[in-house]
């Protein structure tokens, strides 16, 4: 199963964004949104696991 930062999940004042044990890209993705939402904290959950069985955060 491909490993997606799209599911990401916009909440009050934040932005949950799956990440999957992979520093690197976890950063780039985190660094992405932060430029796209600034006025929002942007949260990485680690949901490798989770996509392990097939879902993710949406």
């Amino acid at each position: 199963m491909p490993a997606s930062y799209a599911n990401f999940h916009i909440i009050n004042g934040a932005i949950l964004v799956p990440a999957f044990d992979d520093p690197i890209w976890d950063q780039n993705a985190v660094d992405v949104l932060q430029q796209c939402f600034s006025d929002r904290k942007i949260i990485p959950i680690n949901t490798r696991e989770i996509l392990l069985g097939g879902g993710n955060i949406h």
